[in-house]
């Protein structure tokens, strides 16, 4: 029997270390994103305002999407030095950001039916309550985005040679 030393030809797999400062602001914001998903619903429905329907349904898919999100990093940084994945972990992110896709063209699909129906059978809208919480909504959507954008700056797991 011929034995052979194969260190020479092995490899590590890990492609990316994960980014722990992007799964923290992803899972503050998907929480963010869930409470007001549901009180633009909810309001909504009392104030008769398609639109303000609209931009919850709308804001569901953001949740599953940063939901999706959120998962991918964990199980990417999980499983980062598990043999099994021989190219890295970091498809779980782009199937994650595939599925939200998905789901976002099932909301958009259902929205395109309501707003027809509602073609047919208009309803009057109280505007204060809508426009109230399309503000805050508004907001929040830019206290998101400034969270991602910098948990994402400032660690985005790959390393250059020079600190950020």
């Amino acid at each position: 029997m011929h034995a052979t030393d194969l260190a020479r030809w092995q490899h590590d797999h890990l492609f990316d270390s994960g980014n722990e400062a992007g799964q923290r602001g992803t899972t503050v914001v998907a929480w963010v994103t869930v409470v007001m998903m549901v009180v633009e619903i909810a309001v909504g429905l009392s104030s008769n305002s398609m639109a303000l329907l609209a931009d919850g349904f709308h804001m569901s898919s953001h949740a599953v999407a940063i939901g999706l999100s959120a998962f991918a990093y964990a199980a990417a940084r999980k499983h980062a030095n598990d043999r099994c994945f021989a190219f890295g972990t970091w498809k779980m992110e782009i199937l994650g950001g595939f599925a939200s896709a998905v789901f976002l063209l099932v909301i958009v699909a259902l929205m395109v039916y309501g707003s027809i129906e509602r073609l047919f059978s208009p309803a009057p809208i109280h505007y204060r309550e809508a426009i109230l919480i399309a503000c805050v909504g508004f907001a929040v959507n830019i206290i998101s985005a400034l969270i991602l954008g910098k948990a994402h700056h400032h660690d985005h797991g790959h390393r250059h040679g020079h600190a950020h």
